[in-house]
């Protein structure tokens, strides 16, 4: 594995450069310069280097010595060494009498800027694993393998622990991502994809089941404060508890197609639940699967007659007042003969008559499905 590349020596050089006020070079694994403070150096074979990889350890040149070497000043010259071997070499220009003091420190410095940059590329390329394998455990148990749980007990993670899935629409999602991903639990797993911010998140389990209600109002925290202090407004769907990795699978289904059902019918609403949302995303799931045509034809027929759209939102009301005559009548601001009459014509046109419950569930379904499309 190489570790030491021009980007992270040119870092090692800008920063023992502002501390020390001198010269700094860093060589690779074959004495060529990959950083300096004298641009012009870069990529010319140290000879000075050379001697150190070949010999392992420190190497001074005087003023004297630096005419007789190639591409060489005076100054010292100290290996770099990671797990126990050299990678490079990092130079420092000027007399070894005057900057003796310095070698030691300067190739400490260098030493642990290289490990804290390794230990950084380490820790994010176990972050990348780790969204690689939540993103696998979406698709459901089935495509798991025995390598998978592996990689799974090697990152530490814990899939006995109960969790649901939550999907977050973003206009700037890379920003909302940052921003969510410093507020969750260690428990809690995420990835993004082109679509969505997705999290596993972990959830508390009682005897009678799970307490929705506390992720309901951490994530509305959530949301309120993107769209507020921070300018990011997004839109959150939650699935349903279910145990097991199964259950993950099928609580991210259930948050997609919540998320999908409730921005078309609430569309300013920031939260929804699955839960409050079953009856639509049923809708949306049949109308895909091609099997709502026995009663997606009656939404039709309304808006062929109900050009003004007074039947529809006679329908839509009545239906949210539970079929109460009275109360339907007191939203719309008609007599209750008006709603009468509608409910009639209704009837006429579609053959199903709200005031019957079977029949009223067929045009709740229809218009439902109209909504939807």
């Amino acid at each position: 594995m190489k570790f030491l590349d021009g980007a992270l020596a040119q870092e090692i050089v800008d920063r023992t450069m502002q501390i020390i006020g001198r010269n700094i070079n860093v060589m690779n694994e074959k004495g060529v310069i990959i950083g300096s403070g004298d641009e012009a150096r870069i990529q010319s074979v140290h000879e000075g280097a050379v001697q150190v990889i070949g010999a392992g350890r420190g190497f001074e040149i005087t003023e004297a010595e630096a005419g007789r070497l190639n591409g060489v000043k005076a100054g010292i010259n100290l290996p770099i060494t990671f797990q126990d071997h050299i990678i490079g070499v990092i130079g420092i220009t000027g007399e070894p009498e005057e900057i003796r003091s310095y070698g030691e420190l300067v190739r400490m410095a260098a030493e642990m800027i290289l490990q804290q940059a390794v230990l950084m590329d380490e820790m994010q390329w176990d972050e990348r694993l780790k969204e690689e394998l939540t993103s696998q455990l979406l698709s459901g148990s089935e495509n798991l393998d025995p390598l998978y749980f592996e990689r799974v007990n090697r990152l530490g993670i814990d899939l006995d622990i109960p969790r649901t899935a939550i999907v977050i629409a973003a206009d700037e999602q890379t920003k909302s991502y940052k921003w969510i991903r410093d507020r969750l639990e260690k428990e809690d797993l995420y990835v993004m994809n082109p679509g969505y911010i997705i999290l596993l998140k972990k959830v508390i389990t009682k005897r009678e089941g799970w307490d929705h209600g506390q992720t309901m109002n951490q994530l509305g925290d959530w949301l309120s404060a993107l769209a507020g202090s921070q300018g990011l407004p997004c839109q959150a769907a939650i699935g349903q508890y279910h145990p097991g990795l199964e259950g993950l699978s099928r609580s991210y289904r259930e948050a997609v197609h919540t998320l999908e059902a409730g921005r078309k019918l609430d569309p300013q609403q920031a939260l929804y639940f699955y839960e409050d949302y079953k009856l639509p995303v049923f809708v949306a799931r049949a109308a895909e699967l091609g099997i709502a045509g026995a009663f997606q034809h009656h939404a039709a027929n309304l808006n062929q007659h109900d050009k003004k759209g007074e039947l529809q939102e006679t329908l839509r009301i009545y239906i949210e007042e539970n079929g109460d005559s009275s109360s339907a009548a007191s939203r719309l601001y008609i007599h209750r003969n008006t709603l009468r009459y509608r409910l009639e014509r209704i009837k006429e046109l579609t053959g199903k008559d709200p005031r019957s419950i079977k029949d009223l569930l067929e045009l709740y379904l229809s218009l439902l499905h109209n909504q939807l499309k």
